[in-house]
């Protein structure tokens, strides 16, 4: 009753499903009800689920219900004649998510971070930078827009006392003090009034460590570029300052910096303001799975990954018109 109440809806809400596989028994796709597309929505009736690859939601019948025609679970329950139950979870409360205050670093930590920003920035305009702007430009990053983000670059390892950073002392297995390390890389500030928040190093050659480094001591806010009433939220710093250079004007970029991060309090408050939201994480299972939160959270917000490659960056390169992109969710810039 459940597999076949939950495909009768789709079907009474319009939508045609096509068979497309026979496994578990049968599968069938179609446009979602939520963000459209062709073959997204995916129906396997004897489970009694549903999956949008693109929107990320995902249940029974009853969470159809609920997702696509906001009805209760009481309600939902009803309609499909079947007996709630307490035990299933539906109706235990779950913790209200509440933005925090991101915080800045301490004074020590931004003065010397605004020192070797500047440092920075000033070599990568050298020869020893040539690398690393070639790589900004590959991504259409134009010299202008690479300015105005601020971008550096650290042409080689370093290793600074951590207490001058303001920082707590650490201790090597050999007993000697650890200092801070400052790698070789593309340097990308977080920044509130020209002023760094935030160091990130974008690593050319990572071997056995992160790509990208985080200095400690920075604070972790999203990083928002420009200022609208649409925002466009993803992952990496890189795709926001593209998409914030390609886009249309009233449209802003927002960079989470991972794909599981919350805004903080000021980028929650700016959200609640905006038109739109297009949460354009990462194409791909971690990305839709994410944009569930942003789209429970924030009325306006609607998955609109990229529709080729993986992120807004690769796309760029793949030959995606990023205004086009933005501008095809029909709404008026």
């Amino acid at each position: 009753m459940l597999a076949y109440d939950c495909r009768r809806q789709v079907k009474a809400d319009g939508l045609y499903l096509k068979k497309v596989a026979s496994t578990h028994g049968g599968e069938f796709a179609g446009p979602c009800p939520s963000c459209g597309g062709e073959d997204r929505f995916r129906v396997w009736p004897e489970q009694g689920r549903y999956w949008c690859r693109g929107c990320a939601r995902s249940g029974d019948a009853i969470q159809y219900l609920w997702d696509f025609k906001g009805i209760a679970y009481m309600e939902a329950c009803f309609a499909l004649g079947q007996e709630p139950k307490a035990t299933t979870g539906r109706l235990k409360l779950k913790p209200v998510w509440a933005p925090k205050d991101a915080g800045i670093p301490n004074p020590s930590w931004h003065e010397k971070a605004s020192a070797f920003l500047v440092w920075t920035q000033e070599q990568l305009w050298t020869d020893e930078g040539g690398e690393a702007r070639a790589f900004l430009h590959n991504r259409g990053i134009q010299d202008a827009t690479i300015k105005k983000a601020g971008l550096g670059w650290n042409p080689t390892d370093a290793y600074r006392d951590r207490e001058a950073w303001g920082l707590e002392p650490e201790i090597k297995e050999n007993g000697r003090p650890k200092g801070l390390w400052l790698p070789k890389g593309l340097v990308i500030p977080c920044r509130i009034n020209e002023k760094p928040i935030r160091i990130r190093i974008r690593r050319p050659k990572p071997e056995n460590r992160p790509r990208y480094y985080a200095l400690p001591g920075s604070t972790f806010p999203p990083m928002s570029i420009g200022a609208g009433l649409v925002a466009v939220v993803v992952e990496s710093e890189l795709d926001a300052i593209l998409t914030a250079q390609e886009a249309p004007q009233d449209v802003y970029s927002l960079a989470m910096g991972s794909v599981q991060a919350k805004p903080d309090l000021k980028a929650h408050n700016t959200l609640q303001q905006t038109k739109r939201i297009l949460v354009a994480l990462d194409a791909d299972t971690a990305g839709a799975k994410a944009s569930r939160w942003w789209l429970n959270q924030y009325p306006q917000a609607i998955r609109w990954p990229v529709p080729i490659k993986k992120d807004p960056g690769d796309a760029f390169t793949a030959g995606l018109c990023l205004k086009a992109w933005i501008e095809s969710t029909n709404m008026e810039f």
